[in-house]
């Protein structure tokens, strides 16, 4: 890997257009020098279309020990697991479908769309009728497929709707408001969340849910040998191994951006940007593509850029939300579970469900692990997930506590349940998205804040131009995306759509 140290991009080929008898330069898509800050699906596409586009001159800025962002996959005894994205949701209009699907890179997963081989468990221990939980499961699922054009002009929460819909529909089938009844509504508050990264349905906003636009078709297909396997498409290694493109050699891992002086370095200089990083070393270019989480840029963009960005930009960093969505995978020696059975959701019944407050979250954090699910290519390994608080506070346990709260809640739903002793699991694998300071949560959606201050995706990828008039920023990643964010095609949408607008700022400079 090539090392930089005070890198500036060169103008080696020049041409030139007159102006009122004035010569003046105009510079080549290709003699433009791009520097990328972050390494995930937005920041490796933009590099690859770039590289398509004939752009060499690139540096990939990465804090992390590895590339891929929030595509994490990992090994796990004899396969892999998914830290960070999992599945591939929907056909239509998905770019990663189109690329996986036509190599032969897409399995069925045993975790079905709908149903599936799931069962409910309450919190005594007692199997849900299947006919029974079905009932309830179809009216909060028929909920989300009919609510879209009353969301259109809903002031509420998510929450305020579905909560109000939900006892009406009851009330519409003769269907009695029982502990059952409200168990089935909390496990779906809790399974949204983690759909959408919510802290809590009453916070996202019912409006905002609307503007997520799902691809048609089958919503989880699995990876044959791992979600890091769309890098790989991106940068052109899969079909051909002979046409990839050499992004791998143009990063830096473990180079942490501290500073980006995007305006006015010098009346010589003064359309550059600069890029310091914290191991020293910096960077000039014509423009910085910033791919980094909205998490990154909550918590840094008052001190990352240099001037401040504009109050619009800013805006939409503090408006836009990002939310804490974590798994927990337990390796076990045998399968002491049936092989009918791919889910287990927890029903937590009133009288059980009595943790609130921080101080009886050390002993109620598992509460908000909604379930358990058998992991594709993984017969010994089950994923557990939680979101909001209770991921923040599990992030902060030791492996050992972890385990052990999950077991425990394993026996006290499945293991009653089965008539068995949960096993003490060989290994624990688990995520940690809001403590890792390179990501700040693990991705984005709309809350009632966001339609307080009007905030936008569209907002949030609007470039930054300098006092010349020059576009020195641009902005990429699943949350400038007004349609699929929190998604892996639509942080890879994003990347190709940055790449493009250089490519037309460059288009546009034509000799006269």
């Amino acid at each position: 890997m090539w090392q930089m140290y005070a890198v500036t991009a060169e103008l080696l080929v020049v041409t030139f257009f007159t102006i009122s008898n004035i010569f003046v330069p105009v510079k080549r898509l290709s003699d433009v020098k791009v520097v990328i800050i972050g390494a995930g699906p937005s920041g490796i596409a933009a590099a690859s279309r770039l590289m398509e586009y004939g752009v060499e001159n690139i540096v990939i800025l990465e804090a992390e020990n590895r590339i891929g962002g929030r595509i994490n996959t990992v090994q796990l005894g004899d396969g892999v697991v998914e830290l960070g994205a999992q599945w591939v949701h929907g056909e239509e209009g998905n770019v990663v479908f189109a690329m996986a699907s036509q190599n032969g890179l897409l399995m069925d997963s045993t975790i079905s769309d709908e149903y599936g081989n799931a069962s409910f468990i309450d919190s005594s221990g007692r199997i849900i009728d299947t006919d029974i939980s079905k009932q309830f499961y179809n009216i909060l699922e028929e909920i989300g497929e009919t609510g879209s054009d009353d969301l259109q002009n809903f002031t509420g929460s998510l929450g305020e709707y579905y909560t109000d819909e939900y006892f009406k529909r009851l009330q519409e089938r003769s269907i009695a408001k029982s502990d059952l009844a409200e168990s089935f509504l909390d496990w779906y508050h809790k399974a949204l969340n983690s759909y959408n990264a919510a802290e809590s349905w009453f916070d996202a906003s019912g409006r905002g849910d609307t503007e997520y636009e799902e691809c048609e078709g089958k919503q989880n297909w699995a990876w044959k040998s791992g979600y890091s396997t769309v890098l790989k498409l991106l940068m052109k290694k899969i079909p051909d191994p002979s046409k990839e493109l050499p992004l791998i050699n143009k990063t830096k891992l473990n180079t942490e951006v501290i500073k980006i002086k995007w305006k006015k370095l010098s009346e010589e200089n003064e359309d550059k940007v600069i890029v310091e990083s914290s191991d020293g070393s910096s960077y000039t270019a014509d423009h910085v593509i910033v791919t980094v989480s909205l998490g990154v840029l909550k918590e840094r963009a008052a001190d990352m850029f240099e001037p401040a960005l504009p109050p619009q930009k800013l805006n939409s960093v503090t408006g836009l939300s990002i939310g804490t969505v974590d798994k927990i995978f337990l390796k076990f020696a045998y399968k002491w579970w049936p092989d009918d059975i791919n889910e287990f959701r927890f029903l937590w019944i009133n009288e059980n469900a009595t943790c609130e407050g921080e101080i009886q979250q050390k002993n109620c954090w598992f509460q908000d692990m909604f379930e358990f699910h058998a992991v594709d290519n993984q017969p010994l390994v089950l994923c557990g997930w939680v979101s909001g608080s209770s991921a923040r506070y599990m992030e902060k346990l030791s492996d050992e506590e972890v385990m052990h709260d999950t077991v425990q809640l394993l026996n006290m739903f499945v293991g009653k349940a089965l008539n068995v002793t949960v096993p003490q699991p060989e290994l624990i694998l688990r995520s940690n998205w809001s403590s890792n300071p390179h990501f700040r949560g693990s991705y984005s959606l709309r809350t009632m804040m966001t339609e307080e201050m009007g905030a936008s995706a569209a907002e949030l990828a609007e470039p930054v131009v300098n006092d010349g008039g020059e576009t020195v920023l641009l902005f990429a990643g699943e949350a400038t995306h007004s349609t699929h964010y929190s998604t892996v095609h639509g942080a890879i949408e994003s990347g190709w759509r940055e790449a493009k607008r250089i490519r037309r700022l460059y288009e546009h400079r034509k000799p006269l």
